[in-house]
C-alpha cells in the first residue's frame, strides 16, 4: 500500500463493488470539503491503473463535482488486497454508521465476492457484522440484502422504516414494490399495522386473483385518491377482506338511527368491531344537561336497545 495524489479522471466512478448504503448525495459532505479539504483519504485499488473504490465514494464524489483534479489516497496494487480484505476495510471504516440493511449488504458481497458459502457466513461473517451467528438471521439478512433497488432507496430516504423493509422481504417480490410504491409511500402506518394491512392485501389478492393494484384502486375510489388517512384506508381495507363487516357496520348505523342519539351524545363500536363492548362520549355544559343525558341513557336502555347494540358488535367479532 502507498499514498499517493491519484487523478479523479483515473477513478472508475462506474464500479460500485464496495459501495454499502445509500447513494443519495450529502450537501453536508459536499460543504465540508468546500470548506475545508479531504480530511480522510479515500482507499483506491489499482487495476491496470484504473482505480476501483474501496471506500471513500462518496467523498471522491463530492470533490469530483468540486472540480478537484487530484485526491491524495491510499493506494493498493492489484494483487496486494483480496476482496475479503477490502470488505473488511469497508467494515472498519463504516462500523459506526452501519445500520441492518447496510449489514446485510455486506454480507452479500461476502458471498458472491468471496464464494463463501452458508455455513462460513452464519459461523464467521455474521459475528464480524455483529450479528448473533444462526440460520434465522442469516436468512433475514440476506432477504433485506436482495431486496429492489426502490425497497432500498425508499429506506435510505427515510420514507419507509427497517422494520417495514424488512416485512416487504418477507413478501413474494412480484407484489411487495408495489405495496411499497402504492401503501406504504403514502400511508403512514407503524410496523404492527403495516404488518396487519400488507397479510390482508395478500391474502385477498390471493383469494380472489387480483393485483395489488386493483384492490388499491378500489380502496382508493372509495376513500377518494387524495386522502391519505390511514384509518380509513385499513378500514376500507377490512371490509373488503371480510365482507360480513359490511353487513354489520349497517346493522350498527341503522339502530343508532334508531336511537335518535342527542347530538351532544356519541356511541362507538370498537375498530373493526375487535371487541365487545360499545364506547359512550359525552359533552356536558352543565348538570341540567348531564340529568336529562343521563334520563336518555335509561330509557333506550329500559327498552333494550343497548342490548341490541352490544349484540351487534359480539356477531361482528
Amino acid at each position: 500500500m502507498k499514498l499517493d495524489n491519484i487523478p479523479i479522471s483515473k477513478i472508475d466512478f462506474d464500479d460500485d463493488t464496495f459501495l454499502l448504503g445509500s447513494r443519495i448525495d450529502s450537501p453536508l459532505l459536499l460543504n465540508s470539503i468546500r470548506e475545508i479539504g479531504l480530511i480522510n483519504p479515500p482507499i483506491l485499488r489499482d487495476k491496470n491503473h484504473v482505480y476501483q473504490i474501496i471506500s471513500g465514494y462518496k467523498r471522491l464524489k463530492a470533490c469530483k463535482e468540486l472540480g478537484i483534479e487530484e485526491v491524495f489516497s491510499r493506494v493498493y496494487k492489484s494483487g496486494e488486497i483480496s476482496n475479503e480484505e477490502c470488505l473488511k476495510i469497508v467494515f472498519y471504516e463504516n462500523q459506526e454508521r452501519l445500520g441492518d440493511m447496510e449489514k446485510a449488504e455486506l454480507l452479500l458481497k461476502f458471498k458472491r465476492l468471496c464464494g463463501l458459502e452458508q455455513n462460513e457466513l452464519t459461523q464467521r461473517v455474521l459475528p464480524f457484522l455483529g450479528i448473533l451467528p444462526s440460520r434465522k438471521n442469516f436468512e433475514r439478512y440476506m432477504r433485506l440484502a436482495e431486496l429492489e433497488k426502490e425497497i432500498k432507496d425508499a429506506f435510505y430516504s427515510e420514507k419507509i422504516t427497517i422494520e417495514q423493509a424488512i416485512i416487504l422481504s418477507e413478501v413474494e417480490d412480484p407484489i411487495r414494490n408495489e405495496i411499497q410504491k402504492r401503501v406504504l409511500l403514502k400511508y403512514k402506518m407503524n410496523t404492527n399495522e403495516t404488518r396487519e394491512v400488507i397479510k390482508e392485501i395478500q391474502e385477498h389478492a390471493l383469494r380472489n386473483k387480483r393485483s395489488v393494484e386493483e384492490i388499491v384502486d378500489q380502496i382508493e375510489h372509495k376513500i377518494g385518491q387524495g386522502d391519505a388517512r390511514t384509518d380509513l384506508f385499513r378500514r376500507e381495507l377490512k371490509l373488503m377482506r371480510y365482507p360480513m363487516l359490511t353487513r354489520v357496520e349497517e346493522e350498527f348505523k341503522d339502530c343508532l338511527k334508531s336511537l335518535n342519539v342527542p347530538k351532544d351524545l356519541t356511541i362507538h363500536h370498537p375498530p373493526f368491531f375487535e371487541g365487545n363492548y360499545i364506547e359512550i362520549r359525552m359533552r356536558i355544559e352543565s348538570a341540567q344537561r348531564l340529568s336529562e343525558i343521563l334520563s336518555y341513557l335509561k330509557s333506550v336502555l329500559e327498552e333494550g336497545l343497548i342490548d341490541k347494540l352490544l349484540g351487534i358488535v359480539k356477531e361482528g367479532r
